[in-house]
Parts: C-alpha cells; structure tokens; sequence
C-alpha cells in the first residue's frame, strides 16, 4: 500500500474533519463528540510551510508567555511550554501530526525528554529532544544529574538518543532576545513569515555543544549554547532548498544533519582545550574530564594536540558517566546523520497505523510527536 492510500495516516483528507479525528458531514459547524470547530481540509495546512509558520507562532507565544510568568514570579517548568507547544502543533495540524505520551513513573519524570520523527509515509528520521527553559536572567542550568542514573543529563540524553535510533538535541525556551553571531541562526524572511525576534522563543541546538561546555567546564556555558542555537522553525522551513528536486523530508533532514555537524566540531574542540571549571570546592569536575578524554580518543584529535590521558585504571568507581560515552557511540551518531533516511522502525508505524505507541524505547522518553512532511 503506498502512502497516497493510508488513511490511517489521515492523508485520505475528507472534506470536513476534527481535531479528535472524526469525520463530518457539511450540516456540522462543531464537532457532535468533542465540541471544537470543524476545520476545512482542502489543501490547507498540508505544505511544509504551514509547520514553519506554526513552529513560529509557538515560539512568539513561549517568548511572551515565560516573560510574563517570570515578571509575575510563577515561572512555569519545562513540561508545561513543551505540552503548550504540542498541543498548539496538533491542533494546528491533525491530520499529519500524531502525538502520544508515555506514562512515567514519578522518579523518570526529571529529565525525561520527548521524540520527534519525521517522515514521509515510509521513511523518515528521529530526534531526541531534552528541553530547556531559560531563567530569569537568560541562563540555562545545563549541569543537570538524571534522577536514578546519577548521569549528567547530557551523557544520558546522548547514549539514549543512539540507542533509539535518533540524534540528540536541546530544545530552549527563551525570553530575552540576543544578536545572533551568524545571520544563519538568526530569525529571517521566509516564504511562510516574517523575521521576528521573538521567534527566538523556541531555539534548538545539537545535544554535542551542550557536551563540550560539560567537558571544558564553561563558565558562561549559557552564552556558548546560544551562540549555536537555530530558531527552531528553521529546521522544517523549505523555504532554501539546495535543489528544486529535493523533499521537504530531504530538507529537514539536511538541516538535522547541519546541526549535528555543527555540534561535532564545536566537541572536537573540547579534546584541544583543559576544563576549566571547578565546583564550590575549587575541585575540577572528574565526569567533565572523562568526557573529555573519551571524545578525545573518539573524535581522531592528533595524540600530540592534547595532554596525555590517564590510563582507565585510574578512573575512579563512578565508571557510568565514562561508559555511556564510549568510542563507539559518536561514530553510530554519525551514521545516523550521513545516512539518507531509513525505513520507519517498528514502533514509529505502530503509531501510524494504529495510533498508539508500544513500550517506550527507556523510562525517561515522555513521548512521541510523528510528523508527515510531505509536498503535497
């Protein structure tokens, strides 16, 4: 069966639908089951830039709405902007958008993070998203240890993502504008929007810059991150593909990988330079260190770029921080990128077709938000 025949990925497109997925007759201006606005099909919603425009939109409001609660002194956490966002996604567009949460338990619920695919109908790519929201002052508490691991975030966000099949990154929820260094990761003119500012509400950035500010130890890691974040409708905007014969699939998937490049030289960096950073009692960060070292021997830095490294013998017993990032978990990241985009895997068409994940690939994922992104 090909794409164009699935209705259960709701590309059958009746004249008339819900946002619940019910389809109706022409003499209902509201949903008999749930009560919303019917919405026209046609055409509308179903190009590549109606998401643009919607990623846009999202991030406009998560800028407003964090600055507002931090001036009101109620600043919401991360998995209220991130279920905003998807409900506003969904509603936007539900016949091409399908999202699913897990149930967690209570001790996975710090730090757990959400799965993003993207496909056309039988292809398609994955992306494991942490969330971030900034502080009051702009900043991000990057050093976070995951309940139950005892893994900096950022280590376990990594080998979780490789493990799933996907590639790792940070989503940020912003409320303070900044000048981006690159008129590439700044907000821009598109055929969907205009530049706004405050699309720098929802930014995202390749999980590998995180782990090189966890390697040197940045003190203004904050800064660093920014310095390479996307405004994250960017990453689905169509707007400059490289060739008239490349799908909007194809696209996302080169901006994906753009970012990833990105995030693998900025940590290649991080095996040329010592940390820098000590905790409160003037010790440096041995996790930190042992990232360092590990992406050192894995990113092929020249052995005479660096200090000598320690033998494994004398690492000390909390060996979970340096196993999770051995050498072979870079190099599959890398696959995953310079490959074109796979087969679904099993449970990616499980909610495709039947609307409802099985088991969650690990206990901290909080779910699953699947994206058609077709021309049509």
């Amino acid at each position: 069966m090909t794409a164009e025949t699935q209705p259960s990925m709701g590309w059958g497109s009746p004249d008339r639908f819900c946002d619940c997925g019910r389809e109706i007759d022409d003499d209902f201006r509201f949903c008999p089951t749930c009560g919303f606005a019917v919405r026209p099909s046609g055409k509308q919603g179903q190009r590549t830039g109606e998401l643009c425009r919607t990623l846009c939109r999202c991030a406009e409001r998560t800028y407003e709405r964090l600055a507002e609660s931090h001036l009101a002194g109620m600043a919401l956490g991360e998995e209220s902007f991130t279920d905003y966002n998807l409900q506003d996604i969904r509603q936007a567009h539900p016949d091409r958008v399908i999202i699913r949460q897990y149930n967690r338990r209570e001790e996975s619920r710090n730090g757990a993070d959400w799965e993003w695919w993207f496909h056309d109908g039988t292809h398609g790519f994955g992306m494991r998203v942490q969330a971030k929201k900034a502080h009051k002052d702009g900043r991000y508490v990057l050093r976070h240890i995951v309940r139950g691991t005892g893994a900096l975030q950022s280590t376990q966000l990594i080998e979780d993502a490789a493990a799933s099949g996907c590639l790792p990154f940070y989503v940020f929820y912003n409320h303070k504008s900044w000048t981006a260094t690159d008129d590439r990761l700044a907000p821009r003119d598109c055929d969907h929007t205009q530049a706004d500012q405050r699309q720098m509400g929802c930014t995202i950035v390749s999980a590998l810059v995180v782990q090189r500010v966890m390697a040197e130890g940045m003190p203004r890691s904050s800064d660093h991150v920014k310095r390479h974040s996307l405004p994250w409708n960017r990453f689905v905007c169509d707007s400059y593909r490289r060739r008239v014969d490349v799908t909007s699939l194809e696209t996302a998937f080169d901006h994906m990988g753009a970012l990833h490049s990105a995030g693998r030289h900025d940590l290649r960096l991080a095996a040329q330079r010592p940390p820098v950073r000590t905790d409160t009692a003037g010790q440096t960060e041995e996790g930190e260190r042992r990232i360092r070292r590990l992406v050192t021997s894995d990113l092929n830095v020249p052995y005479a770029d660096v200090p000598e490294r320690p033998s494994r013998d004398a690492l000390d017993t909390e060996l979970h921080q340096t196993e999770a990032v051995d050498s072979a978990l870079y190099p599959a990241l890398d696959v995953l990128a310079d490959s074109p985009p796979p087969l679904l895997p099993e449970r990616i068409r499980s909610v495709l077709l039947h609307g409802e994940p099985p088991e969650p690939p690990d206990e901290r994922v909080a779910g699953v938000a699947v994206v058609a992104l077709t021309d049509r």
